[in-house]
């Protein structure tokens, strides 16, 4: 298993995390041939990636940290958890 990207989504460095602010810090990112869609929305972090050719998978770390499972090629990894609003919230994929 190799950890391929990790993003760490700093609340006060991209505005959330204060109160019920709405805003939300979004990204989708074509890598080792699939795609990633990651962010942090007014309540939730979350971590998607599929990939049609390689097993993968997703972590979502919030309050707790979900993960996908493996996923076959063609099946999309999901993984989701309430965020922290004191703290960093992190999103991950890995592909094997």
């Amino acid at each position: 298993m190799k950890n391929k990207i990790l993003s760490t989504l700093v609340a006060g460095l991209l505005l959330i995390g204060i109160g019920s602010s709405s805003i939300v810090s979004a990204a989708t990112i074509y890598t080792d041939g699939g795609t990633w869609n990651y962010g942090v929305g007014s309540k939730y972090v979350w971590s998607y990636y599929s990939n049609n050719y390689r097993y993968h998978s997703s972590t979502a770390i919030g309050k707790t940290r979900s993960f996908s499972g493996f996923r076959k090629p063609g099946v999309r990894a999901l993984a989701s958890s309430e965020k922290r609003w004191w703290w960093r919230n992190e999103a991950y994929y890995n592909v094997y």
